[in-house]
């Protein structure tokens, strides 16, 4: 093994530690102020934790899942820590606990924001199979509203400051392009399932959500499952990949439409897609050596899923993916370049994350 590449990982790791955690000081009150919770809805991206509870098959609650994570498995599908997990440590704010995690006491308390994230979850209805679908989610969300909240902000004109002032981060789609295992994605579906979610949007701007920090969906054709069978074995699928893309780019496009019809609608476009071809090509300079094949299991034939106590490859750090998902680095490296870089994150409003952090030098 490249021991150049391993000791340049664990230096960028630092790095991006301290950048991450010398914005979160720095701005730490003001992004409170600024961002008083954060309310999370999607699928295995952004879940941290909410299939553990559900009586299915699909969830992340055994090692090595959560190995850079304590040590311990929380419900993330990846060795640590999640994208969305960065971006609640980027605004100051706590790690968002699972909606299904929370004893009913403790839903009644919280104000910094509840995860509703399912891992298989999906913005059509039927393509989550016993997980919780997008209108789910939001299902749960109105009940919070209703049941929850006013325990702590007892005054209408309070709870909807409350919600208004919140980010909502949104992230789902990948799952609904396949349908028993195939691949059903197309540009007639991708104007079918952008309209879908315009609408969800809309139900969770009614609820009170103004402030919006939605994802694109990722890559799949890249993914290591698809990879393995790919010709020559590695190489991204890319007639998968450009039918995401055409759901992709219509994204950007309906998020203007949403802010120039509701009140006070805003937006971050966050574009993971890219983040993750990025690395596929950029890799080595982050010290990932490995773009296409999973860390867990460490090996390439079978279904590729990652199973209890599975061994993983030697050092996580070197691979872009830790199952089908992004790895931890992978997913550090993607909140840099977003909140620090600002090269794969776009807002509606050039201080949507305001106020402005500090930029780490970069590698070279």
């Amino acid at each position: 093994m490249n021991t150049k590449y391993l000791i340049f990982s664990d230096v960028l790791i630092t790095m991006l530690f301290l950048s991450l955690a010398i914005s979160s000081s720095s701005t730490n009150s003001s992004h409170q102020k600024h961002f008083p919770a954060m309310y999370v809805f999607g699928d295995s991206l952004v879940d941290s934790g909410n299939n553990n509870y559900l009586p299915i098959q699909s969830n992340a609650k055994f090692p090595p899942y959560g190995i850079d994570f304590g040590g311990k498995p929380t419900g993330r599908y990846t060795n640590g820590k999640t994208v969305v997990d960065y971006l609640a440590i980027h605004l100051g704010l706590p790690l968002v606990p699972p909606y299904l995690g929370l004893s009913n006491t403790q839903r009644n308390k919280i104000t910094t924001g509840i995860n509703f994230a399912s891992a298989g979850s999906g913005i059509l209805p039927q393509t989550s199979n016993g997980t919780l679908s997008l209108d789910k989610q939001i299902k749960l969300f109105r009940s919070v509203i209703k049941n929850n909240l006013p325990n702590t902000f007892d005054e209408k004109e309070k709870l909807e400051k409350h919600l208004s002032e919140s980010l909502f981060v949104v992230s789902d789609g990948v799952n609904d392009h396949f349908r028993n295992g195939t691949f059903v994605g197309s540009t007639i579906f991708a104007s079918y399932l952008i309209k879908q979610l315009s609408i969800r949007l809309k139900k969770i701007y009614s609820l009170g959500a103004r402030r919006f920090f939605m994802y694109n969906i990722a890559p799949a054709g890249c993914f290591p499952s698809t990879a393995a069978r790919s010709k020559p074995r590695g190489k991204c699928n890319e007639k998968m990949n450009k039918a995401i893309s055409s759901y992709n780019k219509l994204l950007p496009t309906v998020l203007e439409k949403l802010q120039a019809q509701l009140p006070g609608f805003t937006f971050m476009h966050s574009d993971l897609y890219e983040s993750l071809i990025y690395l596929r090509k950029n890799g080595h300079k982050y010290g990932i050596l490995e773009t296409w094949k999973p860390c867990c299991p460490n090996r390439i034939h079978g279904n590729l899923k990652c199973h209890p106590y599975n061994a993983t490859c030697p050092d996580r750090n070197t691979h872009l993916f830790f199952d089908i998902h992004p790895s931890q680095i992978a997913n550090q490296i993607y909140a840099t370049r977003c909140f620090n870089e600002k090269t794969i994150c776009k807002s509606s409003l050039s201080n949507f994350l305001s106020p402005k952090i500090h930029k780490h030098s970069k590698n070279k």
